[in-house]
């Protein structure tokens, strides 16, 4: 696709986002269940929740602009996905992996925040406001995520992960 003009930008956008949300549907139950801490799985089975309303509403905001809803290949959230995986082979320690994995989603979501915040302002541009008011809830949804992720990793994940680091170190 040529993009020559803003509504090309913006739906150019919108076929990235919708593949991104598509592979984070496929790839977040591997996180989940990798995820060692009930508290760190609960919170991917959510997302993938939320992920999936994700991709009925940018298939919404597809209907309401006139076009069909097609996906762009998004070679930034795949390289995401293939970094996961074998992030998840090579972590011996489940832990170490927990805290790795709170680095992960986070990477994620604050693509998805970039990407829906600038989509939400080019909605708001080319006066498609029903839209952008869409594209503004998923966005503050995204934000929620990385706040909750955030909050697991400092308050106990990244915790957990140190002393058991510490005490790996100990032992050699």
């Amino acid at each position: 696709m040529t993009i020559q003009t803003v509504e090309d930008l913006f739906l150019n956008g919108l076929q990235y986002i919708y593949d991104a949300e598509k592979q984070l549907v496929r790839a977040l139950p591997e996180l989940a269940a990798a995820a060692c801490e009930p508290q760190l799985r609960q919170a991917f089975e959510q997302h993938l929740q939320d992920t999936k309303e994700h991709v009925g509403r940018i298939e919404e905001v597809f209907k309401r602009i006139g076009a069909a809803p097609k996906a762009q290949p998004n070679g930034v959230v795949e390289q995401m996905r293939q970094e996961v995986t074998q992030m998840i082979a090579n972590i011996d320690q489940p832990q170490v992996l927990d805290a790795a994995l709170v680095v992960a989603g986070n990477q994620v979501e604050h693509y998805e925040m970039a990407a829906y915040g600038s989509l939400h302002t080019f909605a708001q541009l080319l006066g498609h406001e029903d839209v952008a008011g869409i594209l503004q809830k998923t966005l503050e949804e995204e934000k929620k995520t990385s706040a909750k992720l955030a909050e697991i990793g400092e308050s106990q994940v990244n915790i957990q992960a140190l002393h058991k680091s510490a005490a790996a170190a100990v032992a050699c």
